[in-house]
């Protein structure tokens, strides 16, 4: 009897509920495209306006969507939708990779949902759901990778101080875990450097 110890390496078959077919990890593909929109969550808007430093979305990306539930969820610190921002209909129809789908908040979903369904290019989100999304294939990026985009282009002079602004207010659950922040520091701090 031959055994092919090689076998393990062979491409896994996985069920991709978002778009009901069988693939395998080589033909695995982003869910979010090149250069479609850029969704907005309500919990990353929440913290920039905390810190006032909302208009950073626009000066980095220009102009965003906002999934309508989200929207609406902002009412209480919100009455007019910013220029730069588009309001878009929910999407409820829209499936969600499954891997992210579990225990999901309201608010989370229907960014996502709205995103695919509109062929985002790049989400802000926040939280643990972050990492779920980017092992789905979408693009993800929250408030802290925005902030280093802005400094990079000169739009703001320092990082950490919003950072504490952020703890200060009660948005340190946006921020990345301690161990990442202070690879942040020390690679900010050899960006200034060099």
């Amino acid at each position: 009897m031959k055994i092919n110890i090689y076998q393990h390496l062979a491409p896994k078959p996985l069920l991709n509920k978002s778009y009901d077919t069988l693939i395998t990890m080589n033909q695995r593909r982003m869910l979010s495209s090149d250069n479609g929109p850029i969704f907005i969550s309500e919990k990353s808007l929440r913290a920039l306006l905390a810190i006032r430093r909302e208009r950073l979305v626009e000066q980095v990306y220009g102009s965003v969507l906002m999934a309508r539930s989200n929207w609406q969820a902002m009412a209480d610190v919100l009455t007019e939708v910013p220029s730069w921002m588009t309001i878009v209909d929910d999407a409820p129809d829209q499936s969600l990779p499954l891997r992210v789908s579990i225990g999901i908040k309201p608010t989370h979903a229907a960014t996502i949902r709205a995103a695919l369904a509109n062929d985002a290019s790049l989400i802000l989100i926040e939280g643990p759901i972050k990492e779920k999304v980017k092992l789905s294939y979408i693009k993800a990026e929250g408030v802290v990778s925005l902030l280093v985009a802005a400094y990079r282009q000169g739009l703001i002079s320092a990082v950490r101080p919003m950072v504490k602004a952020l703890v200060a207010l009660g948005h340190e659950d946006v921020l990345p875990p301690p161990e990442a922040l202070d690879a942040l520091w020390v690679a900010l701090d050899q960006l200034s450097d060099g």
